[in-house]
């Protein structure tokens, strides 16, 4: 019989990042994440990896 179930992904995102926010920090992410129809998660990976790029140049 087959395996079933959800494929493997090619590149899992298994490592976790915890962050403290402040209620004000929060409620501007919210706010982001409500007026750009996106995840806490995809704002917060976007936003790190836009840092990181710019300060490789």
């Amino acid at each position: 019989m087959a395996k079933m179930g959800r494929p493997k992904a090619e590149k899992p995102a298994d490592k976790k990042v915890t962050i403290r926010l402040t209620g004000e920090e929060h409620e501007l992410l919210l706010e982001y994440t409500k007026n750009h129809n996106m995840t806490m998660t995809q704002v917060v990976k976007l936003a790190v990896l836009e840092k990181l790029m710019s300060d490789q140049k």
